[in-house]
């Protein structure tokens, strides 16, 4: 027997009814398209599948926690709880490289936007600056009171935030290593930072489910505002200047920091989210605890099916060279490619008489 919960049209399943909701706690008048979808289109975008190797005489491969792509190059970095920083050559489809300096459960990583550079940080509360270009060289290594969860290098590459289990965001200057700002981010557990798309604002969230936002001028603060009801696990900032956020509530929203009162929200999911990236052509991509990858189009709040591959909670993702890269729970990574969706394109025109979205 189908339960009434999962009895839902396809007009639904596209989001395509509009309308417009408050939820309680929050306070924000929410935009959002229709009842929760049932997130069941595979859109079959061809995937390569990386396993992850075990190390440090793991009996399993590590569980991934975070991925980055290198921008004008061909590594992918993955990191995980086995402590290890690991390369993979996109081109010759190996890995290059394991990195041992944490001695703790690596959790954030990213590729400066230059690709010159690479950052991880986690558990042992050290952030680590490699030369990615000279891997030889010994990292700049800065230790930290707490644990680090997330980070973000800014859109120039010569600042590099980091947040995590202290009521601080931490700004380093990336030439020098040294730590230029300090501002008080109250909750004790940050999970996302990010830097808006200009450079000009950062934003930072975590469990007590508020958004803080600081101009990068001089570090004041100029927007806070209470965005959902349980831990943000993942901020982005759209090219015009809105911010993404996702969470364990369930939802995503579309916030303008200088308008935080009115909120566009996508339905609500059905699953825990860890991350969002920003696509190409106005997309979005969301995924968490139900193994899936979901993606939508910003601009109308439609979603256009799933990625569906993973068997554990997708972690991270990250896109860069036109192509999706998921890490998983699953201990494996997977990269997707939107080009090969072309029986998808014809299934979504049919189930929405015409209408078919356009795929990079």
């Amino acid at each position: 027997m189908v339960s009434r919960r999962e009895f839902i049209s396809s007009a639904a399943i596209l989001g395509l009814a509009a309308g417009a909701s408050t939820v309680p706690g929050i306070g924000q008048k929410l935009l959002f398209a229709g009842a929760t979808p049932v997130f069941s289109t595979d859109l079959g975008w061809a995937s390569q599948r990386i396993e992850t190797i075990p190390h440090n005489a793991a009996l399993r491969p590590p569980v991934v926690t975070g991925v980055s792509v290198q921008n004008g190059g061909d590594l992918v970095a993955i990191v995980g709880d086995d402590h290890v920083v690991c390369l993979y050559d996109v081109r010759q489809r190996i890995f290059t490289e394991h990195l041992t300096r944490h001695t703790d459960w690596v959790r954030a990583v990213s590729f400066s936007p230059d690709g010159s550079q690479l950052a991880t940080a986690g558990n042992d509360r050290t952030l680590v600056l490699w030369n990615a270009r000279r891997l030889a060289e010994s990292p700049l290594v800065k230790r930290q009171p707490e644990a680090i969860i997330a980070l973000a290098f800014s859109p120039d590459g010569k600042q590099l935030a980091t947040v995590g289990f202290d009521e601080y965001l931490r700004v380093f200057d990336v030439a020098s290593g040294e730590q230029a700002y300090q501002v008080s981010c109250p909750c004790s557990d940050n999970h996302a930072v990010e830097f808006s798309v200009d450079g000009k604002l950062i934003a930072a969230g975590g469990r007590c489910g508020t958004i803080r936002v600081w101009n990068t001028s001089d570090f004041h603060e100029v927007a806070k505002f209470k965005s959902h009801r349980n831990r943000i696990r993942s901020i982005e900032f759209t090219t015009d200047g809105k911010i993404v956020s996702a969470g364990d509530d369930q939802f995503v929203h579309i916030t303008d920091p200088a308008k935080p009162d009115t909120v566009r929200s996508l339905p609500r999911m059905r699953a825990k989210l860890y991350a969002t990236t920003l696509l190409d052509n106005g997309l979005i991509a969301t995924a968490g605890s139900d193994n899936k990858i979901h993606i939508w189009q910003i601009s109308d709040l439609q979603t256009l099916g799933s990625l569906i591959g993973h068997t554990g909670t997708v972690s991270s993702l990250d896109y860069r060279n036109g192509q999706l890269i998921s890490g998983s729970y699953d201990t494996t990574v997977r990269i997707w490619n939107s080009k090969a969706a072309a029986p998808l394109k014809q299934r979504q025109t049919e189930l929405n008489g015409g209408w078919s979205p356009t795929l990079k």
